[in-house]
């Protein structure tokens, strides 16, 4: 039992001096890497590879490495742009001289330059220079109808505007040249006539025709109420307060007979998102329907 005893006591210490001597091994790598970590140096590469060249005596290439501070970029930012295109290219330095950085050295230094000039650009912003931005046709029809409360039509009225990077608002393109700033004044004109009205007018009409082979079977437009089916939405500018009349024409047939009148339908009549007027067609409703649907409305603005 002693001697057994023995045995496994002597194969446990000899199994711990070799894990403690392998833990050893790995603790003295590690600080070997760490120490490797350590020894870079940027300032020391430029004053192996590149100072005796770039310097303040030589200037080769207008650069003075000797004078730059590696630990500040952002005092010549440009010059540390040239170099790291240098580093990047291999091209520094020249090929065929005895001594030039391993590939280690050169994505170490390069790394450095990139994090530190990025760190210095994310501070220092630099929008560019601010341009005088005019409005395009969009913002301008909008800022009328703000002014306003009128809607136009800027395409009738202003020219297309010019597009950069697949944007009409880029201020870089919206030019005002002679020919628009003519358009603007017939705009401003035209607009400021529709604003304050006429003093006095003669009745006037206007029709909207719809095509007869136009079908009807569902909700026709955005404008229109959900619900609804048929009908048609329009954008009609009315010259000056008072009373308009309205009226509303249904679609015939080639002998001139209105179609679906097997059941009744409801006809309403909206100005500015509000109802006007209603009127019932077919079904049970007595008598033929008139050739017209009249109504009057009172617009005020």
């Amino acid at each position: 039992m002693t001697y057994r005893f023995r045995i496994l006591t002597a194969f446990t210490i000899l199994t711990g001096g070799i894990l403690l001597a392998g833990f050893t091994s790995v603790q003295a790598q590690l600080l070997s890497g760490d120490a490797q970590k350590s020894i870079f140096s940027p300032s020391a590469l430029l004053d192996r590879y590149c100072v005796s060249c770039h310097n303040e005596t030589l200037k080769t290439a207008g650069l003075m490495l000797d004078q730059a501070n590696i630990n500040d970029v952002g005092e010549d930012p440009t010059l540390w742009e040239r170099v790291v295109t240098k580093l990047m290219l291999r091209a520094m330095p020249p090929v065929g001289l005895p001594l030039r950085p391993t590939e280690g050295e050169y994505e170490a230094l390069m790394g450095h330059l990139k994090t530190a000039l990025d760190r210095h650009a994310a501070s220092n912003l630099n929008p560019g220079r601010p341009v005088l931005h005019r409005l395009n046709r969009t913002e301008y029809a909008n800022a009328i109808r703000d002014l306003l409360a009128m809607e136009i039509d800027a395409a009738a009225l202003l020219p297309p505007d010019n597009v950069a990077e697949g944007f009409d608002n880029n201020a870089e393109v919206l030019m005002v040249s002679p020919l628009l700033m003519e358009r603007y004044m017939f705009a401003a004109a035209r607009i400021s006539r529709l604003a304050v009205g006429p003093t006095a007018m003669e009745p006037i009409s206007e029709v909207y025709p719809m095509s007869p082979d136009f079908m009807q079977r569902q909700r026709m437009s955005e404008d229109l109420p959900f619900g609804s089916r048929g009908g048609m939405a329009l954008k009609h500018n009315f010259p000056m307060d008072g009373e308009y009349t309205l009226s509303v024409k249904l679609q015939r047939g080639r002998n001139n007979t209105i179609r679906g009148l097997r059941e009744e339908h409801t006809l309403d009549v909206h100005l500015d998102h509000e109802r006007v007027g209603t009127f019932k067609v077919g079904g049970e409703v007595h008598g033929r329907p008139p050739p017209l649907f009249v109504l009057t409305a009172e617009i005020m603005y």
